[in-house]
């Protein structure tokens, strides 16, 4: 000890004497004076260090030294203080000790960060994330304090600064210490226990494990967001290809440094996991496989992943365990477990079929900890499975033909032969009628027993046909059954109508140039709206009674009325558009002259032709009542500009009969196409209750007929 030290010691030692013999009043000011210099030398502390002006005395000088000496003497004061109190000591005493605290956090903080770069090149990690957290805190309560606000904003950027440095850090240990390497199809997850150089291959004074690394990582709280990184790539590339393909080579070798575990060093197995190709047997020694190989990967992790590491990383292994088993859960239970279910429901007391995944979930319960047992919970539930079984396979049914492309049409509704397989259910006629005549086919004998419902005679797809006689037979599963299995059967036609309005729309994506789809899908909709109205409704009093006021397919109508007039809409605004494009010179005002007669002809056969193209298809599709509306809408085009053309126009007698000619093929739509065939005969349409410009061009054609007589 040199000369100085000892006189600096003993300078203090007799300056503590000397504080203790004064009073408190004295006692009280010596602390307001020495509380006052602390301040100020901690702020100059602080400054001169971050801010690169060191110099010898403020570099030697330790703020949380003298804090920690001052808070002595304030101990001592407030124990004079408590046996004389009064108002204005104990105020005084208060405010010094408020400061003292500040500065005691300041001092701390300002300790904890400038130590930060030397224990990042010590290796230190777990005491740099340990004194982060701690500064951060510190921080936190400083905030709420009376202090200077610029050494208080110098301690904020270096806290950022340290902070953003320790985590460079550990982003670059974890990258050492845990990969995975994809070559090819060959997957490689290589840990090593320790790490004893940086970045820059500067060595560490002692070498970084595992176990520092996770305690610094769960300290700064990022060990999850790196934890579900390796959760996912161990889910994705080793647990799930081994599900379906457990003969795959895996192998694993230990050293004394590290680990390594690789999938797919000799090449993939080639077999195709199919369940239902396999029989029970088979299938059994599948799944005990998969238990075999899963336990080497999950051994892997627990003893290598976490190797050396104490009870301190339980939680961060346990957290790891149950994400692995909740992202494995969802291809288990569709592959493994419901492939196990019995398909007939009276061997479902049976439980025996559940267990080799109870074993399966069992060895994962001996290396990993979980916390939901999913499959016993399935076991527990067996016809629930069962149902859920039974609903998927059914949507997968429904969705399998929905995708089709079967273009093909059926004839529903009206009188006359019917198309329809469900004619044989109605009561009054069709296939199965008691007359042998045909019947109102989409009639159903608990939807419209009396015929109070009547469905007009129109084509629609094969597909909206199979998806009622889907809805009609799984409507009648929930008989009998109990409430949530009822309601899963009930769900299951919903979700069958909401797949038809999910995949027929852009299966069939030329509705707006293809009017004969366009005019079939407006009819399915139309179709499904009027089975919709009284889906189950005579089977109601059979269902369970909590599912009977609630299992209604009413709130469906409004979505399929709106894909009805969204299917048709584009094909007549279409339609329309082409119409008016040929009309030509039809659209113009003043025109009307002999020399362009012939041509004013030919494009109004044109125009009307296009009109009897569309309209064609549409009666050979569309209801009666629809049929005329379409037809209405699209004359209307032809009709209107030819009313108002004739209209502006004072002819002699000759160009009168000429005119009279030019607008035949006009007249003509009225006996060609607003004509109704029936088993009774053609029966010959109100045009002008579908056509408003039809009185408009008869009142012309009257005027320009007199003027020639």
């Amino acid at each position: 000890m040199n000369r100085s030290q000892r006189r600096s010691r003993r300078e203090g030692a007799d300056s503590d004497q000397s504080f203790e013999k004064q009073n408190v009043t004295s006692q009280l000011t010596t602390l307001e004076r020495l509380v006052e210099e602390a301040r100020a030398s901690t702020y100059e502390a602080i400054n001169s260090h971050h801010r690169d002006f060191l110099s010898i005395r403020v570099y030697t000088h330790d703020p949380l030294d003298e804090a920690a000496t001052l808070n002595d003497k304030y101990e001592t004061t407030s124990t004079l203080v408590a046996t004389n109190p009064s108002p204005d000591l104990i105020e005084r005493l208060d405010n010094i000790g408020h400061s003292l605290k500040a500065i005691v956090r300041m001092a701390k903080t300002h300790a904890n960060l400038k130590d930060i770069d030397d224990q990042i090149l010590h290796g230190e990690i777990a005491v740099c994330a340990s004194s982060i957290v701690e500064a951060g805190e510190m921080l936190n309560e400083i905030e709420d304090m009376r202090v200077s606000q610029e050494p208080l904003q110098v301690l904020h950027g270096q806290f950022v600064k340290k902070r953003a440095a320790v985590r460079a850090e550990l982003e670059y240990l974890s990258d050492e210490m845990v990969r995975v390497v994809e070559t090819g199809c060959v997957h490689e997850l290589h840990v090593t226990y320790g790490v004893t150089s940086n970045y820059d291959n500067v060595p560490y004074e002692n070498a970084v494990t595992l176990s520092d690394l996770f305690f610094a990582m769960r300290e700064l709280d990022v060990v999850r967001t790196r934890a579900d990184v390796l959760v996912t790539a161990l889910a994705e590339n080793w647990l799930l290809p081994l599900l379906r393909a457990p003969s795959t080579p895996l192998s694993v070798s230990r050293t004394k440094l590290g680990a390594s575990m690789s999938i797919g060093a000799f090449g993939r197995s080639s077999a195709v996991f199919v369940p239902s190709a396999m029989d029970h047997d088979q299938f059994v020694q599948h799944i005990v496989d998969v238990q075999r190989v899963w336990t080497t990967v999950l051994q892997f992790v627990r003893d290598d992943l976490f190797h050396e590491c104490d009870d301190d990383h339980a939680d961060v292994y346990a957290y790891m365990g149950q994400k692995l088993w909740a992202r494995v859960w969802p291809t288990i239970h569709d592959e493994l477990l419901v492939p196990l279910v019995p398909d007939n429901v009276d061997a479902l007391s049976d439980v025996q079929c559940m267990v080799p995944l109870l074993e399966l979930e069992n060895a994962w319960m001996e290396v990993v900890p979980i916390a939901e047992l999913r499959v016993r919970n399935a076991a527990r539930s067996l016809l629930q499975t069962y149902v859920s079984k039974r609903r998927s396979d059914l949507l997968t049914t429904v969705a399998s033909i929905l995708a089709s492309d079967d273009a093909n049409v059926v004839v529903v509704g009206g009188d006359g032969p019917v198309i329809d397989v469900l004619a044989e259910h109605t009561g009054k006629g069709g296939k199965g009628g008691k007359n042998g005549k045909g019947g109102k086919g989409s009639m159903l004998p608990e939807e419209d027993a009396d015929g109070a419902l009547h469905f007009p005679r129109c084509s629609i797809s094969v597909q909206a046909q199979l998806l009622v006689e889907f809805a009609r037979e799984t409507i009648g599963f929930a008989q009998g059954d109990g409430s949530r299995t009822a309601a899963t059967y009930v769900h299951a036609v919903r979700d069958a109508f909401s797949l038809y309005r999910c995949l027929m729309p852009s299966q069939w994506s030329i509705l707006s140039v293809d009017a004969k789809r366009a005019f079939i899908m407006f009819n399915d909709c139309t179709f499904l709206v009027h089975h919709l109205t009284a889906l189950g409704h005579g089977l109601r009093e059979h269902w369970p009674r909590e599912l009977r006021a609630s299992a209604t397919f009413v709130d469906l109508i409004a979505s399929f009325r709106t894909l009805a007039r969204e299917s048709m809409s584009p094909v007549l605004q279409r339609t329309r558009d082409g119409v008016i494009r040929e009309l030509g010179l039809w659209t113009q005002k003043g025109w009307l002259n002999e020399n362009v007669l012939d041509d004013a002809e030919q494009r109004l056969v044109v125009a009307c032709g296009c009109v009897a193209q569309v309209a064609h298809t549409a009666q050979a599709h569309l209801p009666s009542r629809v049929y005329l509306t379409v037809l209405g809408l699209l004359a209307d085009v032809v009709v209107g500009y030819v009313a108002k053309r004739l209209s502006e126009c004072v002819v002699s007698d000759t160009k009168a009969r000429a005119l009279v000619r030019l607008v035949a093929p006009v007249l003509a739509l009225e006996s060609r196409l607003f004509v109704l065939t029936s088993g009774t005969g053609q029966t010959r349409a109100p045009v002008a209750k579908y056509c408003s410009e039809w009185d408009g061009l008869q009142t012309q054609v009257r005027r320009l007929s007199m003027g020639t007589k």
